[in-house]
């Protein structure tokens, strides 16, 4: 799975959100920015990001994903 698949697969499911990248093949961490985690505990947060990929964790498209949220005012 590209980086740029990811990202763009975040930005669909998270619109207007900021994304940054690192990691390579299967293995990647994002950090991401979002308004949409206004009023959301961490965890829910990251379950959000999380569930984003589902469908390539489960068939293995994707292996290893650490993800960072942040809210806006904590950029």
């Amino acid at each position: 799975m590209s980086p740029e698949k990811i990202q763009q697969m975040i930005h669909q499911a998270l619109p207007g959100s900021q994304v940054k990248m690192s990691g390579a093949d299967c293995n990647f961490a994002v950090e991401v920015t979002s308004e949409n985690f206004v009023g959301l505990p961490p965890i829910k947060r990251h379950r959000l990001v999380n569930d984003i990929f589902k469908a390539q964790f489960d068939s293995g498209e994707l292996h290893a994903l650490s993800i960072k949220t942040r809210l806006p005012e904590q950029s």
